[in-house]
C-alpha cells in the first residue's frame, strides 16, 4: 500500500545544516495542507488548561483532541530532523516550543557559519 500522506517525502529529505531553507519550507506547507500549522501558529499552539477533577466532557474532549494533534505534529518534527537535532527539541511541551527551539538554534548556527566566513551552501 502507497504512503498517501506525503510523510515518506519529509523523512526522505530530513533537516540538517545543509538545507534549513528547504526544510522549513516543505514542513510549512505539509503542516498546513495537513490542517496542523495551527499547533506552531495559530488557534491551537498553545495548549487548552489541563481539565480539574470535575472536568466536563467538553474540556476533556478539547484537552484530549488537542494533545493528539500536538503529538502528531511533535512525531512529525522528529522524523524529518537528523538525529543531531533532536537534542534542541527534544524537552519541549508543544510544537510551537520545538518549532522556536529548531528556529533559534539553525540562527545560532547560521551566525556562527557567517562569521568563519562560510555559508549553509559550502
Amino acid at each position: 500500500m502507497a504512503n498517501t500522506d506525503g510523510m515518506s517525502q519529509i523523512m526522505s529529505d530530513k533537516m540538517e545544516k545543509t538545507n534549513p531553507h528547504a526544510w522549513r519550507l516543505r514542513m510549512t506547507n505539509f503542516l498546513m495542507g495537513k490542517g496542523y500549522w495551527k499547533y506552531i501558529e495559530g488557534e491551537n499552539e498553545n495548549a487548552p488548561q489541563l481539565p480539574e477533577r470535575n472536568q466536563t466532557t467538553n474540556e476533556l474532549r478539547a484537552y484530549e483532541e488537542w494533545n493528539q494533534g500536538a503529538q502528531k505534529v511533535m512525531y512529525w518534527l522528529f522524523v524529518s530532523i537528523q538525529d543531531s537535532m533532536i537534542r534542541h527539541i527534544q524537552d519541549a511541551e508543544t510544537p510551537k516550543e520545538a518549532w522556536n527551539s529548531m528556529k533559534l538554534q539553525l540562527k545560532n548556527e547560521l551566525h556562527t557559519l557567517e562569521k568563519k566566513g562560510m555559508s549553509t551552501s559550502d
